[in-house]
């Protein structure tokens, strides 16, 4: 391991970790760019990617850009807290991933305080506007004309502005925080790789604003290239705007009136009212989901997400296991095997089951019970696919004798899927933790910019189910579920890691397998996460099935044969020994040395800190 240990050997004692309050910290020293600690290899250019992580002592960001790490970096150093520096990042991430996340989106949030041993959930997901269409037809073809059917009411000013304002430590002001993301969006960053290939895979999404828009992401013929300079004009003025006015103005205002309009006029329902019942309601705040897997204490989302739901049952299996699951070897036939099988057990479990539990009844504590947990097990077998095709079988349990007798059924159903979304984690001087995912759905969203403000509107209603009567189907004001999950994990009561993914329906894979390259192998954060990743999605109940899909990354190809003789139908997903379909997971462990931020290079990721 890299790094000076004498501070932080002290800091690992619990009357330094109890020392103050939230956001208590006084970061001194560095110039955050990497070139105060040399031994961690890093230059003192922060946008160098050729080194991903990072060791300190007294703080570390971790982004999947550079430039929003930067961002939540020099909020830490100027003497903001974890949230400062999370609200920080969030608003910049928004500049350099515009595809991916920003105004017109939302997101989850979860703290850890260090002081007080308490969690805290902000749950500031879109909802469906009150005149959302039930007519489940209207969402099969979409065009310019009718893209924002599938744009729920954006949340994301609501949910950061109220963090800042209640989690905040109040030494920075809301303009100095924003204003990384300001100049970022108003003198240019340089195009990446990834976000060079979205824009031309998007050409026609992005389109549908006419010229005004295309002309930002392109030189007015073709997209943006790597190296060129993304300048956001629009999405400046509309930062200073969020700057300089309350979250109430935002969602009351000349913004808001704009959001309206556009939702209107290509097929929303979006209101005014719609955006007021936002700034009243949102964020939603709770405790963490908590779980726990052989000593370590899990911190997850609730609804509407379900990916912490998924990610406890997954671990309760796993318990389950009869031998060392350290003893198969890392990725490993057998291994794999394993985790496949509870992946796909708990993926059934979740479109049957799991939805925004405000809304309608989710049976999270049959689904989290460590007796549920063992009979779902049962289902795995050693040498063998789960195929769930035999007679009778279900791809989902019944969680009922473990959720007080009671469970609502509902109608069988599937959600929609997408690869976008970002996610980002801080730790402060004092040791508290705050982790984000957010996003607009599918990269560009729905591809509809409000005039004149320079964010994409999301197409979040695509994460309902468009089944009748299923758990997540649409309902007014009703929140989509999300695999979204970012988590912390505790050891001994202590800040052991936090990570978070994007990907979709992959998040909950790509989560398990870094928590167990940690947990179970000792990988520290870089190397959990760039280990080669599988992803195995839920049974099927059509009894012609015969082998069970799972895709593997490239690097684990020469698994193929062995998976296919235990019954699996496998498939590399591409020619990428590491492909962002798997995930972009931004994380952070504890260790001896210091914070060690580690970043994914399927995506843009970045570790920065001091």
């Amino acid at each position: 391991m890299r790094g000076r240990t004498s501070k932080f050997a002290a800091l690992l004692l619990s009357a330094a970790l109890a020392a103050g309050a939230l956001g208590a910290c006084a970061p001194q020293g560095g110039d955050g760019s990497g070139g105060d600690l040399p031994d961690t290899g890093q230059s003192g250019d922060f946008t160098d990617l050729s080194v991903r992580d990072y060791i300190g002592e007294n703080g570390i960001v971790t982004a999947a850009s550079p430039y929003a790490a930067k961002a939540g970096l020099d909020v830490l150093k100027d003497g903001g807290n974890a949230f400062d520096a999370a609200v920080a990042i969030s608003f910049a991430i928004g500049v350099a991933e515009a595809d991916a996340c920003g105004l017109g989106g939302g997101g989850l949030m979860i703290a850890y305080n260090v002081n007080s041993g308490q969690s805290l959930y902000y749950n500031f997901r879109e909802f469906a506007p009150a005149g959302a269409s039930t007519d489940y037809s209207e969402y099969e073809k979409i065009t310019a004309d009718n893209a924002c059917i599938e744009t729920a009411v954006p949340t994301q000013v609501a949910g950061l502005l109220t963090i800042l304002e209640e989690q905040g430590s109040g030494r920075l002001t809301k303009q100095r925080i924003m204003q990384p993301a300001i100049d970022m969006a108003r003198d240019g960053i340089e195009v990446t790789p990834e976000l060079s290939q979205n824009i031309k895979d998007s050409v026609a999404k992005i389109l549908y604003n006419g010229d005004d828009v295309w002309n930002v992401f392109s030189d007015g013929i073709e997209g943006l290239y790597e190296g060129d300079i993304l300048v956001q004009s629009d999405l400046a003025d509309t930062l200073e705007y969020v700057a300089t006015h309350t979250k109430e103005e935002f969602y009351t205002g000349e913004i808001a009136q704009k959001i309206v309009a556009a939702s209107q006029a290509h097929g929303g329902s979006i209101t005014m009212d719609d955006m007021r019942y936002a700034a009243e309601n949102y964020p939603k705040k709770s405790q963490a989901l908590t779980g726990t897997y052989k000593g370590y204490e899990i911190l997850t989302c609730a609804g509407p997400s379900t990916g912490g739901t998924m990610l406890i049952e997954m671990l309760n299996m796993l318990e389950c296991y009869d031998g060392s699951v350290a003893a198969l070897g890392h990725n490993s036939e057998e291994y794999v095997n394993l985790i496949a099988t509870v992946m796909q057990l708990a993926y059934g479990d979740k479109e049957k089951y799991m939805a925004d539990s405000s809304a309608v009844q989710v049976p999270v504590e049959g689904l989290t019970s460590k007796q549920y947990a063992a009979e779902r097990f049962e289902n795995y077998r050693a040498g063998h696919a789960y195929l769930g095709t035999g007679q009778g079988d279900l791809p989902y349990g019944d969680p009922s004798p473990y959720n007080g007798g009671q469970v609502q059924t509902y109608a069988d159903g599937t959600s929609g899927d997408h690869q976008s979304t970002t996610t980002f984690s801080v730790i402060d001087e004092a040791g508290n933790i705050v982790t984000f995912t957010q996003t607009i759905n599918n990269f560009f969203g729905c591809g509809i910019v409000p005039e004149g403000c320079g964010f994409f509107l999301n197409n979040e209603m695509r994460d309902f189910s468009y089944e009748q009567g299923s758990i997540n189907e649409v309902a007014p004001y009703k929140q989509p579920a999300s695999y979204m999950m970012p988590t912390v994990i505790l050891k001994d009561g202590r800040p052991y890691a936090t990570l978070g993914s994007p990907g979709g329906s992959r998040i909950p894979a790509a989560v398990l397998q870094v928590t167990l390259n940690m947990t179970e192998f000792g990988m520290d954060m870089q190397e959990a996460i760039e280990a080669p990743r599988v992803y195995c999605f839920t049974t099927s109940d059509e009894p012609e099935g015969t082998a069970k899909t799972i895709e593997v990354e490239a690097a684990l190809k020469n698994l193929l044969p062995g998976l296919a003789a235990m019954g699996y139908d496998a498939a590399v997903y591409s020619d990428r020994q590491l492909d962002p379909y798997f995930g972009g997971v931004q994380g952070i462990k504890v260790e001896e040395e210091g914070y060690h931020g580690g970043a994914d290079p399927r995506r843009d990721g970045k570790a920065l800190g001091y």
